[in-house]
């Protein structure tokens, strides 16, 4: 049994890392659905993106590297969830600020390649739309290597274009390696892997368009740095976005990033 699903294992890493195909087939989750209830179970399939192997398709594994997906063809068209109704006040029911996220560990082969593993070890909410790292420390286990998986909606208020990308800022006073990750339901963005990142250094990733209709657009994140077998706490990793009409990519704002509330 054990044998079978070693080789079951390969074949999947084989097709995640060649065929573009099976990707998709992989990530592609169920057609969009009505209602917030409903748009939580969606969140909730997200974090399969984050799990899995890192291995780029050449090169070097412990070099720097950022993987691309398929670029030539943006932009991509994604349907986005209908907006709920709002409350007297304005604001969506059933939806706040934030961040739904959970921790997974991690385990680290002789090449430097990552696997972020699926089994959920705890789970954290965040009223704000930077992820602080230390909150990844505060809800992870004592010890092992472990990183965040976070999800939440983009609220996309005109049809048009839209482009994402994710920002590192680190801080403390050591090196460490980090692991980026960035994907909506349906497309992978970034799957990036930093070794020995400085103290106090600021990682811009490239950009990813999306056509987008008016509504909740489905987005995750992933995020961890670690040196040696410890996790390091100091720095945040931040969504930037850039939508129609905008020039220049920016942070989401609070209005523009919002999870369940329960």
């Amino acid at each position: 049994m054990r044998r079978l699903a070693t080789k079951l294992a390969f074949v999947h890493r084989t097709l995640w890392q060649r065929d573009h195909i099976y990707r998709w087939a992989v990530l592609l989750g169920p057609p969009p659905v009505i209602g917030v209830a409903i748009a939580a179970l969606c969140l909730a399939v997200i974090p399969t993106i984050w799990t899995g192997t890192s291995t780029p398709t050449g090169g070097a594994p412990w070099a720097h590297w950022t993987r691309p997906f398929a670029r030539q063809t943006q932009p991509f068209v994604e349907s986005t969830l209908p907006f709920p109704a709002r409350d007297a006040s304005g604001r969506y029911r059933g939806l706040q600020t934030g961040w739904r996220g959970q921790v997974h560990s991690i385990s680290i082969d002789a090449t430097r390649d990552v696997n972020v593993n699926g089994l959920v070890l705890a789970s954290f909410t965040l009223d704000q739309t930077d992820i602080p790292m230390q909150r990844t420390v505060d809800a992870g286990p004592a010890a092992g290597l472990f990183v965040a998986a976070a999800q939440s909606f983009f609220v996309a208020q005109i049809p048009g274009l839209y482009a994402f990308s994710a920002r590192l800022s680190r801080a403390g006073t050591q090196s460490a390696d980090c692991l980026v990750r960035l994907g909506s339901f349906g497309h992978p963005m970034i799957r990036n892997i930093n070794l020995n990142t400085e103290s106090h250094a600021v990682l811009t990733y490239p950009t990813t368009q999306f056509r987008l209709a008016p509504g909740l657009f489905r987005v995750g994140v992933g995020v961890g740095c670690w040196r040696g077998d410890r996790v390091l706490g100091a720095g945040s990793l931040t969504l930037m976005v850039r939508t129609p009409g905008e020039a220049a990519m920016r942070p989401a704002t609070a209005w523009e990033l919002m999870r369940p509330a329960s």
